[in-house]
């Protein structure tokens, strides 16, 4: 067999020693192809990545083979070394050629070993191929896992470039993300870059989307471009490299690979590049002489697993940005409902997003304190959004409560004490009639001026009498935050009744409106107040109704519950402490804390600030509110999260709502 044919590329060498120089086995082997070399000593082999060394008893006699091949590369080291039987140290060769045997049987020899040889290198050459694809696909595979873990995007496209650089070997990578717009053309955005060599103040840009570029090529042709060197482009190429990147930041592009990313509907949505493979990932490209050196071109088999890392990418970025659009629809979805809510309130405007602030900065807080009965609790990046969508929305089942139980502003319904007061003013008339009738009367039998005047006294004292009724009613009328008063009054103008005569008995108010003017705390009975509270068990089915992800599954729940208290006096459910969410135990609060301290209502000024926490205090040592949270919201101070913030909201057509389910009096306090 020729020595062409069992040599790899141009790689063989026949090195031999200065005895066999002029020989008839060295002219033959010169006939055969091979590049042939005198050596003088061993060391003269350096240099020569794979040789065929014919060794003589000048070489042989400088030292151990063994030694000379542990001092020579792994390549060198496994060159074929003959030489003749019967020359002191030629054990250590690979092949001995008996001594006076004929050339042409020594050629026969010698081309079973390089075949031998040959078949040896290239079955290692297939075991590094081999074992370097497996660990592409093991790395690809730990990528694939990564990627499909990572949800941030920006987090995402950088372990991209990362990943890719290693497994590409590559000094820099850099990655481009198509952008459609709405009523505009796409354009091409160059995204993120890394590179091993060089420190560069990257800024994302915008770019055209055409032909021009590397990148823009790829991506409007959805093509692959793969250059040895980036300055050897043809003028006649349709896209073209621009050198100024390179003189601008001191570098030098050699190797360049430009793939597409396409998503599951075969839309390319970016390019990933590699620049410059390299020979080891440790090298650096500090100039450009070093570069042209130590770089290679990206040969197929590295493309190959390139093009699935780029084909995971692809899917990854497309996840993440579905995935950031669920994000942006159910944050959109969420101010459009806070927007709802405060539309029917337009006096506790700003009431929910203040809640949810508060809320999730006690619930950071709460991780740094080291409360021990919450050392096991974690709010995490998941739990401050699902606690701060559940705050938001903790309201929303208002939509549900009638629009006169919410905007009912007296304790009397709309229009009612107008009725009352038609009533008093038609018993005054009717009592200056009979005055006048009786005065009519007494001057008919000749009564003198004390009995007209003391019919007239009689009659003025009740009208005045029935004046106070009405003052006194108009005044039960408003609601007060606190319990107030005995009603005495109330039950003195429910027994009131005029005698018309020949009409029937008529009273002031009604029992009805009687139990209204005695209510207490608020200006609900006890059926609106119920009504009002319904609003948690609204809200808490219209969240159910909503496909939430798994990290926001707990909202329903938390925000249901932002109206229990510890000791089971809440609602709706009557829950203990163990059964209420850390996260409903927060907002509860920080919802009476706003509710306490918001902008003057229709009937109740703003409580000072040290004012409500007495109250919040008060509610923890009662054991309604848990009290290692409020001593922590007070001595953290949440309430600076609120400042300097515009939680003013647009309102169109606003109700003028009365009744907000958080005020203070429908709190056990």
């Amino acid at each position: 067999m020729p020595v062409d044919q069992v040599t790899v590329g141009q790689e063989i060498e026949l090195l031999y020693g200065p005895r066999l120089a002029g020989s008839e086995l060295l002219a033959e082997l010169s006939g055969l192809g091979a590049g042939v070399r005198e050596i003088a000593s061993l060391a003269d082999i350096n240099g020569s990545d794979s040789a065929l060394l014919v060794l003589d008893d000048v070489l042989l006699r400088q030292g151990s083979l063994r030694d000379w091949r542990q001092q020579m590369g792994a390549a060198q080291s496994d060159g074929l070394l003959l030489a003749e039987t019967g020359l002191k140290g030629a054990d250590g060769v690979d092949l001995q050629l008996p001594k006076g045997l004929a050339v042409a049987d020594s050629l026969k020899l010698i081309q079973l070993a390089l075949t031998r040889w040959a078949l040896t290198r290239e079955n290692k050459q297939l075991r590094e191929v081999l074992d370097k694809t497996e660990q592409d696909l093991t790395l690809l595979t730990d990528i694939a896992i990564a990627l499909s873990a990572e949800k941030n995007l920006n987090s995402l496209l950088e372990m991209i470039l990362r990943e890719a650089q290693l497994l590409a070997c590559c000094d820099a990578a850099s990655l481009f993300l198509v952008e459609k717009r709405e009523d505009a053309e796409p354009v091409l955005i160059f995204k993120l870059t890394r590179n091993d060599s060089i420190v560069a103040d990257f800024q994302e840009q915008e770019m055209m989307l055409d032909r021009g570029s590397i990148a823009g090529y790829v991506a409007v042709t959805d093509s692959e471009i793969n250059i040895a060197n980036a300055y050897d482009i043809s003028d006649d190429a349709p896209y073209s490299f621009n050198r100024e990147i390179d003189r601008s930041m001191g570098y030098r592009t050699v190797s360049l690979l430009s793939l597409p990313l396409r998503n599951y509907r075969g839309e390319v949505i970016g390019v990933l590049q590699f620049i410059n493979r390299k020979t080891a990932s440790t090298v650096q490209l500090s100039s450009e002489a070093v570069a042209l050196t130590e770089t290679r071109p990206f040969l197929e088999e590295q493309v190959r697993i390139l093009r699935a890392l780029a084909s995971q990418s692809a899917v990854a970025i497309e996840n993440s940005v579905l995935l950031e659009n669920i994000n942006n629809l159910f944050s959109g979805f969420v101010q459009a409902s806070v927007a709802a809510i405060e539309q029917r309130d337009p006096t506790t405007s700003g009431h929910s997003f203040r809640v949810a602030d508060l809320s999730t900065e006690l619930a950071q807080k709460l991780g740094q304190a080291q409360i021990p009965a919450f050392s096991d609790v974690h709010f995490g990046e998941a739990e401050l959004k699902e606690l701060r969508y559940a705050a938001l929305l903790h309201d929303f089942g208002k939509v549900g409560v009638r629009e006169h139980v919410l905007t009912k502003a007296k304790k009397l319904p709309e229009g009612q004490f107008e009725l009352i007061r038609y009533r008093i003013r038609l018993t005054q008339e009717n009592l200056r009639r009979r005055m006048a009738e009786q005065q009519l009367l007494a001057l008919r039998n000749n009564a003198d001026g004390k009995q007209l005047q003391a019919v007239e006294q009689a009659a003025r004292a009740e009208l005045d009498r029935l004046e106070k009724y009405l003052i006194a009613i108009e005044s039960a009328n408003e609601p007060t935050v606190l319990e107030e008063g005995d009603f005495a009054d109330l039950m003195e103008i429910k027994d009131y009744a005029f005698d018309a005569q020949d009409e029937q008995l008529q009273t002031l108010i009604s029992e009805e409106e009687f139990q209204r003017l005695s209510i207490r705390r608020g200006s609900l009975s006890e059926a609106e107040r119920a009504e009002i509270e319904s609003h948690v068990v609204h809200t808490a089915n219209f969240l159910r109704l909503i496909p939430w992800t798994p990290e926001l599954a707990r909202i329903p729940e938390l925000a249901e519950a932002h109206h229990e208290k510890l000791d089971g006096t809440g609602y709706p459910n009557g829950m203990l402490a163990s059964q209420i969410p850390v996260g409903s135990k927060i907002m509860a609060i920080c919802d009476i804390f706003d509710a306490l301290t918001a902008s003057d209502r229709p009937y109740k000024s703003a409580v000072p600030r040290d004012i409500a926490y007495d109250i919040l205090q008060k509610e923890g040592a009662a054991g309604k509110l848990d009290e290692s949270l409020v001593k922590l919201f007070i001595d953290a101070e949440i309430f600076h999260v609120l400042e300097n913030k515009d939680y003013s909201t647009a309102l169109v057509n606003p109700t003028g709502c009365a009744n907000h389910p958080c005020d203070p009096e429908f709190h056990n306090h």
